[in-house]
């Protein structure tokens, strides 16, 4: 029996451990800051990047108002001129506003390329039949049926894939709208 034990604070090398640890410290670090959230009446807005660079976003009462909010606060400090989001009061902001200018470009520039291939596979999936599958389908033999279906079971993981990482990565969209 494991149980817990004191680990080293130290980078996993191992893939599979290193995803493991990911989840479990990231529904950790979002159940801390909705403790937080619920014991101290604050409003708490998190992104958190998975080694594998998705994007995770937990906010109370919803991160689109945390985000909003921040971004309003940001513009109002800067005298009405439009900002990134992001307003330092240690006086760092320079470099980190320009990190997360950097990082935001970077992520709507994969939404556009995801929304691009999102438009070629509502193509593809608009012809994927090709003509022998433009026939009812109880004319298809058994051999077509399941050559169809393996082919919908492949689109079906891809569309869900990409939804996630687009629910994901919407609410940093969001904090972007103004930036460029």
């Amino acid at each position: 029996k494991m149980g817990r034990r004191k680990i080293k604070m130290e980078k996993v090398q191992d893939t599979n451990t290193k995803q493991v640890t990911f989840s479990k410290r990231r529904l950790g670090l979002f159940k801390k800051a909705s403790e937080l959230a619920t014991l101290c009446n604050a409003e708490v807005g998190i992104v958190v990047f998975s080694p594998g660079n998705k994007p995770y976003s937990f906010g109370k009462p919803s991160f689109d108002l945390i985000a909003e909010r921040f971004k309003n606060e940001s513009e109002d400090s800067d005298g009405g001129e439009k900002s990134s989001g992001y307003n330092s009061r240690r006086g760092n902001g320079t470099r980190q506003e320009k990190k997360i200018c950097k990082r935001l470009n970077s992520i709507i520039e994969e939404a556009e390329a995801e929304k691009k291939r999102g438009e070629k596979f509502q193509n593809r999936l608009e012809s994927a039949g090709e003509e022998r599958f433009n026939v009812p389908i109880e004319e298809l033999t058994l051999e077509e049926l399941k050559e169809f279906e393996a082919k919908m079971k492949k689109m079906h993981g891809g569309i869900q894939g990409n939804i996630l990482q687009m629910k994901a990565s919407s609410s940093l969209l969001f904090l972007s709208k103004d930036i460029k």
